[in-house]
């Protein structure tokens, strides 16, 4: 809600690409983790849509608002966002498949059912592979 606090009306696009710069890439906010959010918020009545531009744009009602300056977000959003840009040098898996599946020529060919089945099966032997790496990289400290 604090994005839409800051943001006023918004698509959902622009709520996942404001919430992705705001945690700092550590996540990527996907579709079906927002949209169901935002269907939640606005059967909750903090939410509200209206279509613009033959586009659905979200906003927040009065209560929302009220929600919003209530929240103590700010220290979450900080909190979050100095994780993020810690010097761990640690990185999600996930973020990890997103930069091979958005870099990689690959992702627009396409597949017959055999080719199907020995990529899935390729895809699971790597699984494992890279389920190993993790479990040596936890075993060493």
């Amino acid at each position: 809600m604090i994005i839409l606090a800051s943001l006023g009306e918004a698509h959902g696009y622009a709520i996942m690409t404001e919430l992705k710069e705001r945690i700092g890439g550590g996540w990527k906010p996907s579709p079906g983790a927002i949209y169901p959010a935002l269907l939640a918020l606005v059967e909750m009545g903090y939410v509200q849509t209206s279509e613009k531009d033959d586009m659905r744009v979200y906003s927040l009602t009065e209560a929302g608002r009220r929600v919003a300056e209530k929240s103590s977000s700010e220290s979450r959003w900080a909190s979050l966002s100095a994780r993020s840009k810690s010097d761990e040098g640690r990185i999600s898996i996930g973020s990890l498949l997103d930069r091979f599946a958005e870099q990689s020529e690959l992702r627009r060919r396409l597949a017959g059912p055999e080719q199907e089945q020995q990529i899935e099966e390729i895809l699971a032997r790597v699984s494992g592979e890279i389920e190993q790496v993790l479990q040596k990289g936890d075993n060493d400290g």
